[in-house]
């Protein structure tokens, strides 16, 4: 979950529909209607008899972030402890050692026994994670096809519950799990785990929620405001990685697995609940698109509409754009995914660090991005005091401040070099944000469903690739230069500043027209 995580204006809301006329009409309007509602979005105005424009907005729009903030606080609260379990079920049930001896893995009691355990036990392990990391990828990457038809079908909270609701049956699956290894010193499978993955997978996973949260997001905000909504949905999901980073440890020590699973379940379920009922569906029905013989709910109508929606011309520059942003996204969630498999294996090799001194880098490095991030608010109402092109300025820092950080990291010498990267990333939670905001003033609203359901199939899909590539990279430079991969990361970073630069490009030829979509 790389992996994947903003309001400060009063916002115009939805008014009630005058009639089921009106309704079907905002539904199947044709596409030149469709094309002036995206100039209209993209210059942060309101379409006459949009919904939008009647009256306030209630106060519960603002209900998304903290949902999204529990969900990925009760992620990452379990997800070192579900390694821990994998390993020592491996250890236990898998090779049959006692559980007085696979408690030993992992501590700081180490004697040659335990390291010649260990290194018997991680093959077998790792082939569990990549169990549950293929499941994780594949289905969701699948039901990604649809995500975004359904979020324009039938709205954008069912989509988000559906996610919860996964999350949630895989935590109290593995809650079940982790008991029953308790009860028998371990003798149960770690194989069980697969298991809890696939209501999760066949949910959608984080595609899902992804899809339908920026949806929301675009839903209720116009232009200016859209780009604060989405660093504080960034936020959250850096706040939410925090605190479960920070809790987890803690909880562990002084509890047991099946209770820190435990607690992440009740977490998402209690969420998933206050959601039912507190949470505004963003998208009115007289927006949704309809089922007609032409646009069907069927699998091929899906698959039809959807590649219709990503392939065809657009106004100016927009198809050239949207394609050029989305290769942007693209390119930092591979770096990320890529990055995240070896570069524990390169602290240990480089620096003899251990899981406590990784777990220490872990919190720094969620924490200064999340700062700048919420500073990334009042950088954006700065750059608009000089500049028209606030968003774009800003998701090419973003991408500088991510390639002198990968640079820092590859010439490291000394551990406190790590942290200076650190600093020098400050900026980096600040590039999805912005190119996601870029996408959604690009497009109008019965768009962005299919457009962020493709981002999210492939974002799904490229841990598969890249994972493999760092690798092999990591792999072959070993004996050499361990951390020659993080200067590929720079190297992909750069290519992702020269993508914005020809954006800006194409931008500075038309600025009547894009200077409210990058402002």
């Amino acid at each position: 979950m790389n992996e994947e995580p903003h309001a400060h204006e009063n916002l115009v809301a939805k008014a009630q529909r005058s009639s089921f006329a009106d309704a079907e009409v905002a539904s199947t309007g044709s596409e030149e209607n469709r094309s002036s509602g995206a100039s209209a979005i993209a210059a942060g105005t309101e379409l006459p008899g949009n919904p939008q424009a009647s009256r306030p907005q209630s106060l519960r729009i603002y209900l998304l972030e903290p949902f999204i903030l529990i969900l990925l606080f009760a992620y990452n609260f379990s997800s070192t402890v579900l390694k821990n379990e994998v390993i020592y079920q491996s250890c236990t049930a898998g090779f049959g050692y006692p559980d007085s001896v696979c408690q030993l893995l992992g501590t700081k009691n180490v004697t040659n026994e335990t390291k010649r355990i260990e290194e018997q036990v991680q093959p077998y392990a790792a082939q569990v994670t990549l169990a549950m990391r293929l499941v994780e990828c594949f289905i969701p990457a699948f039901c990604g096809l649809f995500a975004g038809s359904w979020a324009d079908h039938y709205g954008r909270k069912p989509l988000l519950m559906c996610s919860f609701l996964g999350y949630g049956l895989q935590y109290l699956i593995s809650a079940a799990i982790a008991y029953c290894a308790m009860h028998t010193q371990g003798l149960v499978s770690p194989w069980w785990y697969v298991l809890s993955i696939i209501p999760l997978s066949c949910l959608g996973s984080s595609v899902t929620y992804s899809v339908a949260a920026v949806c929301f997001i675009a839903d209720v905000s116009d232009g200016r405001v859209r780009s604060y909504r989405m660093i504080a949905y960034e936020l959250a999901i850096y706040v939410g990685l925090l605190l479960g980073s920070l809790g987890s440890g803690y909880a562990y020590e002084a509890t047991d697995a099946y209770i820190v699973f435990s607690i992440s379940a009740v977490c998402i379920f209690t969420a998933l609940f206050l959601m039912a009922f507190l949470l505004p569906e963003s998208l009115p029905a007289r927006n949704r698109t309809l089922s007609t013989p032409s646009t069907g709910t069927s699998v091929v109508s899906m698959l039809k509409t959807l590649w219709r929606t990503c392939s065809k011309p657009r106004e100016h520059q927009n198809r050239f754009m949207l394609t050029t942003i989305m290769v942007v996204l693209l390119l930092t969630a591979f770096v990320s995914d890529g990055s995240n498999s070896v570069f524990y294996k390169f602290m240990r090799i480089k620096f003899h660090w251990t899981v406590k001194q990784f777990t220490e880098y872990e919190t720094v490095g969620i924490l200064v991005p999340a700062v700048a991030g919420s500073g990334g608010v009042l950088f954006i109402w700065s750059l608009r005091k000089c500049t028209n092109s606030a968003i774009l300025w800003l998701a090419l820092v973003s991408l500088l401040s991510h390639c002198s950080s990968s640079l820092m990291k590859g010439f490291a010498l000394e551990s406190w070099q790590i942290y200076v990267a650190i600093g020098l990333g400050v900026f980096k939670s600040l590039v999805n944000p912005m190119c996601r905001t870029m996408i959604t003033n690009l497009l109008p609203a019965d768009e962005r469903g299919k457009i962020f359901a493709l981002l999210g199939v492939l974002q799904a899909l490229a841990p598969l690739i890249s994972s493999t590539l760092y690798v092999a990279i990591y792999t072959r430079t070993l004996n050499t230069e361990p951390g020659i991969f993080n200067v590929f990361s720079a190297f992909l970073f750069g290519i992702g500043i020269i993508l914005l630069g020809t954006v800006w490009h194409k931008k500075s030829r038309n600025l009547v027209y894009y200077e409210p979509v990058f402002k």
